[in-house]
């Protein structure tokens, strides 16, 4: 039997989640007295100021999410913005539980292929449970036998997908093509957890546990004997020893003490951006540039009309309602990937500030138009460059500094607006109608990868096939830090299925 030990920093909510109550957002809304302290939080930290930003969707509930990471993840930059982690199962505590598996067209130009992949699509799947249709994004998305039924949608994206029966055929010919999003969310009781109950609180509660979060599996790891959680641990840098350990150097997050961990292996997943700042100080790699990638976002307000004059229906869940995709008929340009949310729970005051008028007309407008609003996250493929790179740099008085510069050349940025725009006419078709297209700050998708990729060429400060970093005999990385490129889609779920290809690979190794 091996003994595995996971090492995390582990930050929880200790002080919001206790106090919201199992029941429906609109029945909170109507009767919680406490709901003030939890939607907006005690200290007003729930209300966003200034222009539209990374990590807006993390409610009080969620804002432990990004504790203490200024401080013990500090980064100069002024053209990329990311959000990182401390707590337990990290960005994932706020996933919002997309899943959208790689075909072979997105892997083009890496060492992977879906065949190297599938059997650890379908473990994850089973693992954390999948909801989702086989409708027109089953060519873009492949199939599994581990599907669930897929959630239902709310009532605006009901008649979106009845006005994209009338026209589908038409749509399709040219590229487009819609149907109900993948989650990871159960639609049936799954592995303890209960099916989704349409609260509508999926932004600031995980009632029922029906919407995967990593911490699921932390809590089933630790009832097994031969696994040890260690939180409050921040990791520093490795060192490989002749004798063939490891040796993890960790500062406790309590009492400053430096503590030494030693195993067969070391599988590093702290997030491609930590994971950089542990690879490049274990490897004296200081001052050097390093690749980095990250999925181009935009999120378009829109109107939906089909739903003019109708009622909604309470019931609903919060996450992505639906997907869609646009292949040009251009081989060569890349796909478009967009996810389509409606918008409710997470509070008319986070688009008040968006539009042109002031407060009081603006909340007036609002609220006689939230039923028919659509909020389409538009993602676009990234590929390295020299414009796009991150080093790690010494510092006299604290923590090392991840200097990050990431920019778009004219290029990229003119394709990138020029497919978005093309992509938005076939929503008009569907009479969704872009109110503005809104382009936070570089790292607002989340979506960061390529600091260590897999690469055939045995260069430095790449990864063989194994996802083994080369130059090391046991140091192992299991996050984007692998994948040279992004395509449009999120890669949340081919991260878990790699992880699990590379523990699993590891794990034979080691018995034999």
């Amino acid at each position: 039997t091996l003994k595995v030990t996971l090492i995390d920093y582990g930050n929880v909510d200790p002080l919001y989640a206790p106090l919201i109550p199992s029941a429906p957002f609109s029945e909170i809304r109507k009767s919680s007295e406490q709901q003030h302290r939890y939607l907006l939080g005690d200290r007003f930290e729930g209300i966003p100021f200034g222009s539209a930003r990374v990590g807006a969707q993390l409610t009080p509930p969620r804002l432990h999410i990004s504790q203490d990471v200024e401080k013990r993840l500090p980064i100069d930059s002024d053209t990329f913005f990311p959000t990182e982690s401390l707590a337990v199962g990290g960005l994932g505590a706020g996933w919002g539980a997309g899943v959208f598996p790689f075909t072979d067209d997105d892997l083009r130009g890496m060492p992977l292929t879906v065949s190297d992949l599938q059997a650890h699509y379908d473990a994850v799947a089973e693992r954390i449970g999948v909801s989702g249709d086989r409708d027109d994004l089953l060519p873009f998305y492949g199939d599994s036998q581990k599907l669930m039924p897929s959630l239902e949608v709310d009532s605006g994206a009901e008649s979106v997908l009845l006005r994209n029966a009338k026209v589908r055929n038409k749509l399709n010919e040219k590229g487009f093509f819609l149907g109900r999003s993948r989650l990871a969310a159960c639609s049936r009781p799954h592995r303890g957890r209960g099916a989704h109950s349409y609260g509508d609180m999926d932004f600031w509660s995980d009632q029922g546990r029906s919407v995967y979060r990593p911490q699921w599996t932390l809590e089933e790891l630790k009832q097994f004997p031969n696994f040890t959680y260690l939180n409050r641990r921040l990791a520093s840098h490795y060192q490989e020893h002749p004798a063939g350990e490891v040796r993890l150097h960790v500062r406790h997050a309590d009492t400053d003490v430096i503590e030494i961990h030693s195993a067969h292996r070391l599988i590093l997943a702290a997030g491609t951006l930590s994971t950089a700042r542990i690879v490049l100080r274990s490897q004296a790699k200081y001052d050097r540039r390093i690749p980095l990638v990250c999925n181009p976002y935009t999120y378009v307000p829109c109107l939906n009309v089909n739903f003019f004059g109708q009622r909604a229906r309470d019931l609903r869940h919060s996450l992505t309602q639906l997907c869609a995709v646009y292949r040009a008929s251009d081989p060569s340009l890349p796909l478009v990937h967009a996810q389509y949310y409606s918008y409710r729970s997470l509070l008319t005051f986070k688009l008040m500030k968006e539009t042109p008028l002031a407060i009081p007309e603006s909340r007036a407008l609002l609220q006689l138009l939230m039923p028919y609003f659509g909020i389409l996250g538009v993602h676009s493929e990234d590929r390295p460059s020299a414009l796009k790179y991150c080093a790690l740099h010494r510092s006299e008085t604290g923590p090392d500094r991840l200097e990050i510069n990431y920019q778009q050349t004219a290029g990229e940025e003119s394709q990138q607006y020029a497919m978005e725009k093309s992509f938005l006419r076939f929503f008009r078709k569907l009479r969704c109608f872009p109110l503005k297209s809104i382009r936070p700050r570089a790292g607002s998708s989340i979506h960061y990868a390529g600091t260590f990729p897999i690469s055939t060429s045995g260069d430095e400060l790449t990864c063989d096939r194994n996802c083994r970093l080369q130059g090391t005999k046991g140091v192992y990385l299991a996050d984007g830090s692998v994948f040279a490129f992004l395509p449009a889609k999120g890669l949340t779920f081919t991260l878990m299925a790699n992880a699990n290809r590379v523990a699993t690979n590891l794990v034979k190794e080691l018995q034999r």
